[in-house]
């Protein structure tokens, strides 16, 4: 668990410039959490003078993006952020209305991996924007390891999946999907992050999609019984991605 030490009164940023109204927020937050702004840019994710300059009034129109990682580094919502009242007369940022998906396993990319649930105790929530394309169907996150979905998950990234049980339909062309198959040395589940390409007979093709050469061999699932996935315990499709986060993205040298 991460311990912070409260930093004392001589720390806290002088308000002499006009602020942002979100800015009362972070700094009451900051307070109750014993955290720096420092320490909370690092958390967020945003440059390392970023919350100090928004404090101080140098800030003065910070991206929603932006206000949206440092809330979440906060353990709240953009609109938690939000003033109840505008008095500078200034327009505030629009909030998004944001849900939490708990993320409650991992997944290889692109290569078969033992299908891993963590134990409910590890589980953890992530704040995503709320989906519109398919509201008020379960969501559940995934941490994606491996390179071989790199040109779109990173290792680290999360995914945000829903099951096409859930859905109702079957996979089209164009879909990222979570496939899974049963081991045929161990019996247990295997699970992989890919693309999907649906042939004109009804086949489906699992396309990586990595930077690396050497993860560029598709697996062909044959159709069955008029549904685009093998059935069990050959090769299912079960979910669909519908969302991605990076959290604390960063360069490499």
């Amino acid at each position: 668990m991460r311990r912070y030490c409260r930093f004392p009164p001589t720390c806290v940023t002088n308000h002499t410039m006009e602020r942002h109204p979100v800015a009362d927020q972070i700094e009451k937050r900051m307070q109750e959490l014993g955290i720096k702004p420092k320490r909370l840019a690092l958390d967020a994710g945003v440059g390392p003078t970023y919350v100090r300059d928004l404090l101080s009034g140098h800030s003065r129109e910070p991206k929603a993006g932006k206000l949206r990682q440092i809330a979440f580094a906060l353990g709240c919502t953009l609109e938690d952020l939000m003033p109840t009242s505008e008095s500078s007369g200034r327009e505030s940022v629009r909030p998004v209305a944001v849900s939490k998906v708990m993320v409650r396993g991992d997944v290889q990319a692109g290569v078969w991996r033992e299908a891993v649930e963590w134990p409910r105790s590890d589980w953890y929530a992530i704040t995503a924007p709320a989906d519109t394309a398919y509201p008020g169907m379960p969501r559940y996150g995934l941490l994606v390891r491996g390179e071989s979905m790199n040109k779109i998950f990173p290792d680290g990234s999360v995914v945000v999946v829903i099951n096409f049980c859930d859905l109702g339909r079957n996979p089209a062309t164009g879909d990222l999907v979570v496939a899974i198959q049963r081991s045929t040395t161990t019996g247990e589940f295997e699970a992989t992050v890919k693309a999907v390409q649906i042939l004109d007979n009804g086949d489906a093709i699992l396309w990586p999609q990595s930077t690396d050469p050497d993860f560029a061999v598709p697996i062909r699932v044959p159709r069955r019984d008029g549904a685009h996935d093998a059935g069990m315990p050959e090769i299912a499709i079960q979910a669909l991605v519908v969302a991605s986060y990076r959290p604390n993205p960063r360069v490499t040298f």
